[in-house]
């Protein structure tokens, strides 16, 4: 209903700049806010008084309001469609699975074939020699294993149960220092002796160190190509080859004195029934009896004495606190050399300038071939020194006779000639004296007391 009520003046014209106010704030609103504060014509009539706003001035505010906001709704599905298309371009037309551009390069070619997969890595078994007779010298400590191998596998294959190897583990300049400790020739000898046992394929190989203490020292050593999952659990198993175990003489307890006071180890025996063949490395000659008992445990199974340098023990055999000469007789001397590389450095003394001749040759064999004496002498294309074979022999030589046989072929004697021009020294004839300083040792002399002859053949 109208308003009736008369308004002053001043009244009026306040309330009317009051509408005002009202009406410029209203268009700032939204238009759902717009419409839900527009005023209805009772409320007009209480705020303005007598002035009444006109219908047509709220509808045309209402339509404002929607035509802006219509606008900004059009423009969002405008740059909406836009982004739309874009992804479309990239995206493929069954939704999610984006269509990358393939890359061809010079180092690889994309291919829907699956990689092939991995064969099963596998030690690959030296190449057997065509004439053992005229096998050539090794050039490399890699070759003196292949061709270690290759020789042992013949022996066992002929029924010798034990069996000698023997090389340098070592350059000679470095096993002539004095300063070289025995533990660096023994880990020489262990990475020699691994992959040695690692040819054995369908075999279980275990070496056997001197003592607990050795064999759990290595286990330890990350020095030897790293440790493996297997190795920091300190497994009985190399961490190459499943093939290869490490044990010890008399077996004994894993970890040190202290660590099995508080933790019980696992114990290592030392033969184990799934063993074929047997690798012992670091003996020395006050271990060898405990080497000939550990043989009598293996029972007929092959036992490879690795590299121990059985002519310098058997030089300390009969001192004190030393093993007696009986252990050669009765036991060293069926140890069958399979394969043997001596190296030998020798001295002349002749009576004209230059007063000494320095000479040096080889004693080489790989089973089943014969006994082969090399000869150094100077390599004319490579430069340095080479091998050159002078005699082969049924039985191994001593070593005094090797030293006579090399003297020979470099025709010393003719150089003994004094300025008379005879061959004599105070009168005594000088090839003489020489014979009768050629000593052999006591295991050459007395080959009638030995109960096998196996040491020479």
């Amino acid at each position: 209903a109208p308003c009736s009520a008369p308004l002053p003046v001043g009244g009026m014209l306040a309330r009317g700049f009051l509408l005002c106010l009202l009406a410029h704030l209203a268009a700032g609103f939204s238009p759902a806010v717009t419409v839900g504060r527009s005023l209805s014509r009772s409320q007009a009539c209480q705020v303005s008084g007598r002035v009444r706003p006109s219908p047509a001035w709220g509808l045309r505010m209402m339509a404002g309001s929607e035509e802006e906001e219509a606008k900004k709704l059009k423009q969002m599905d405008s740059a909406v469609a836009a982004q739309k298309a874009q992804l479309e371009a990239i995206l493929g037309d069954k939704g999610g699975n984006v269509k990358q551009p393939e890359v061809k390069t010079t180092m690889s070619v994309k291919t829907d074939k699956a990689a092939p997969a991995k064969p099963k890595e596998q030690m690959m078994v030296p190449k057997p020699i065509a004439d053992f007779d005229r096998s050539p010298p090794p050039k490399s400590f890699a070759m003196c294993v292949d061709q270690a191998f290759i020789s042992c596998d013949a022996a066992i294959k002929d029924g010798k149960k034990l069996i000698e190897v023997e090389f340098p583990p070592l350059p000679q300049s470095a096993l002539d220092n004095g300063a070289l400790g025995a533990d660096v020739i023994l880990d020489a000898q262990i990475s020699h002796a691994r992959q040695f046992a690692r040819y054995f394929q369908g075999k279980n190989v275990a070496i056997v160190f001197p003592d607990i203490v050795e064999r759990n020292r290595f286990m330890g050593d990350t020095s030897f190509g790293g440790k493996s999952a297997k190795m920091i659990k300190d497994k009985l198993y190399d961490t190459v080859s499943e093939n290869v175990r490490y044990s010890a003489l008399g077996g004994g307890y894993k970890g040190s004195f202290i660590e099995r006071l508080w933790v019980k180890q696992e114990y290592v025996p030392d033969v184990e029934e799934t063993d074929d063949v047997f690798v012992v490395i670091g003996a020395s000659a006050q271990e060898l009896p405990d080497v000939r008992k550990f043989c009598e445990a293996a029972g007929d199974r092959p036992v490879i004495l690795f590299n121990l340098k059985l002519q310098t023990l058997r030089g300390d055999f009969g001192l004190p606190a030393f093993p007696g000469k009986s252990l050669h007789y009765d036991w060293l001397s069926t140890a069958f050399p399979a394969y043997h590389v001596l190296p030998r450095q020798y001295t002349r003394t002749i009576t004209r300038p230059p007063f000494l001749i320095n000479y040096s040759g080889c004693l080489f064999r790989t089973y089943p071939g014969k006994w082969q004496v090399l000869l150094e002498v100077p390599d004319t294309e490579k430069g340095g020194g080479r091998y050159e074979r002078v005699r082969l022999e049924n039985k191994r030589p001593a070593l005094s006779e090797l030293r006579e046989v090399l003297a020979q072929e470099l025709q010393l004697d003719g150089l003994d000639d004094n300025e008379d021009g005879d061959k004599k020294l105070f009168g005594l004839d000088l090839s003489t004296l020489r014979s009768g300083v050629v000593v052999k040792t006591w295991w050459e002399q007395d080959i009638d007391k030995t109960k096998s002859d196996d040491w020479r053949n």
